[in-house]
This record gives structure tokens, sequence and C-alpha cells, in this order.
């Protein structure tokens, strides 16, 4: 078996090589029926459990998600990926999980850009300095000739990892930080929100969010609502990354239950992009991205192939 460490799987592939699996796993998310993850709540943090099979590869991901590490100068998600042969349940690969989950929800948040943007988009603004954040950066430049990132956070430390991290990757990127949001909104179409805020980080001003692109990626719990209910009013639909959402977290189920959007209304990425559905990018937009063990194993997948073309990480005897 393969163990591929946090620091072999950053930089194996480029973030651009990744839009493809994800894309690939959001089309075979309509074709059948994924697992949910598995919730295991305990003094405020969360043990999920993601598995999921392919045609050719089975895994799941193990993961913990502590919010508090944030203090503790440690990753608030930790845990592995486990890889095995679809054929045999031999076992592949072991993958740092923080690492593949910062490269995958940077390529699924992508696809929010890709297909909810216009193709011109060259700024792009970020709410919440964390290692998803700088990702969702790195990521978002890989499918938009996006040349200037601005952002806010509250913490300097957190700010001074997120250039230090973008530069590392995305050099041609410049980084402006903010006061405020409303800042923020004045310099960009497109926000990126990557927080575990349970209040919306953004006014709740329509004036400010009309005609402006809206992707949320850091709520995953049905007390977390990233963006304000006049995103909602204006754009009158959601794109999510699975269905997942729909019952999982407050960026989906608050709008709903307050009539701001249809149940038809809300509908999956992998519908945009095998053009079930259209949105016009002209006006307002809003996505949302939980998660998918399918989108972790396509990503894995990749990973682990290029891993194995490379020679890249451990082989062990289990």
């Amino acid at each position: 078996m393969l163990i591929l460490s946090q620091a072999d799987l950053i930089g194996l592939l480029p973030p651009g090589a990744l839009i493809a699996p994800a894309e690939a796993a959001a089309l075979a998310a309509e074709q059948g029926c994924t697992p949910r993850r598995q919730h295991l709540e305990w003094d405020g943090n969360t043990f999920l459990t993601m598995p999921a099979v392919a045609s050719d590869v089975i895994g799941a991901k193990l993961v913990c998600v502590v919010p508090g590490n944030a203090t503790r100068n440690l990753p608030v998600t930790n845990g592995v990926m486990v890889l095995a042969d679809g054929g045999t349940g031999v076992p592949l690969a072991l993958l740092n999980a923080a690492a593949l989950t910062a490269l995958r929800t940077g390529a699924v948040g992508a696809l929010g850009v890709k297909y909810m943007t216009p193709p011109d988009t060259r700024t792009l603004g970020i709410i919440g300095c964390g290692v998803q954040g700088a990702w969702q950066a790195i990521s978002a430049a890989a499918v938009r000739p996006i040349r200037e990132i601005f952002c806010t956070t509250r913490s300097a430390a957190s700010y001074e990892r997120f250039v230090a991290t973008i530069c590392a990757r995305a050099p041609q990127l410049r980084i402006t930080r903010c006061v405020d949001a409303r800042e923020l909104l004045e310099q960009t179409s497109l926000v990126i929100a990557a927080t575990t805020s349970t209040q919306p980080v953004l006014p709740d001003d329509a004036t400010l969010l009309a005609g402006r692109h809206f992707i949320s990626i850091g709520s995953f719990r049905p007390t977390m609502q990233e963006l304000p209910d006049a995103v909602y009013r204006l754009t009158a639909h959601i794109v999510i990354d699975s269905e997942a959402a729909r019952e999982e977290v407050g960026d989906v189920i608050a709008p709903l239950e307050k009539g701001l959007v249809t149940s038809d209304n809300v509908f999956t990425i992998g519908q945009l992009i095998s053009r079930q559905r259209t949105i016009d990018v002209s006006g307002t937009t809003a996505y949302k991205s939980v998660g998918m063990a399918l989108y972790d194993l396509h990503v894995a997948r990749a990973l682990y192939a290029e891993a194995t073309r490379r020679h890249v990480g451990r082989e062990v005897a289990l």
C-alpha cells in the first residue's frame, strides 16, 4: 500500500488537472445513489465518515473537524482517505485527508467558478483566509483569468499563511486585504465564503449584492449560513454540489424554509455540467458546496495515479 503524506500530495498535480476528476464525480452522482456521510458530534467537534464506489476503485474518507484547533496552531481538519481496488478490495493507498480535502474542495469550488461566472472574470473576493480560502483562490485562478484577490480575515496570522500559500502556488496573483466585507464587495463581483460562521458573513443588502456571484464553501451544518437572505432573493436559485446539501446546511435549508427559493430551483452542479439546466451568469448566482464522497474518490484516484507514475510516496506492507 502506498502512503501519501501532505507533502506528497500538495503540488503533485496542478490545480487545473483536478477539475476534470471533480466534473466526473459531479456527473457520476447524477447516475446513482451516493451514501450520505455520517456525522458524529462531540464537544462542538465533528467526525465524518464518507464511503464511495466507482467502477475501478472504492474508498472511504475519515475526517475530524475540530474548530478549536485554530487556536492551537493545528489544522482544523485532519484525517485519512483509504483507497482500494474496485475489483479485489485490496488497499492501494492511504492519503492525508487534510491535503486531499483542500485540493478536492478547491476543485469543487472551481466548478462553481467555471460554470457560474462570466469567462472574463478577473478578480475574486475571499472571506476567510484559512486553508480552504487559499485553495479556493488557487483553484479559481485555474479556470478564470483571475489576477487579483481581495480578502477579509480577523487574524493577522491567518492572513500571513494565506498569502504564503498563494504565493507558493499561484505567484501571479496580487493580494489585497480589505477592512470588511463591504469594501471587498466594492472591489469584485465574485465572492467565495470559506468560514464556519453561523451567521451570514456579507451584508444583507441587495444593492451591494446584485449582479454578483457567490460561492459558499465553509458551512456544513444546519445551523451555519454564510450567505445572507438577500442573495437568495436576487437569484431565486441555489446550485449545490450534491443532493445532500438540501438537508445538511443552513445555506440551503433556511432559504427553502423561508420561501426565498423553491425546491425545483435547487439543483446540482452536475446538471449544469451536463446542460440539463442553465443559468444566466450576467445576473446574481449562488453555489453551495458541502462535499461528497465521490469527489474525494475521483480526486484521490487521480492523485494516486500520478503518484504511482512519478514514484512519489512510501510503500508499506500491511
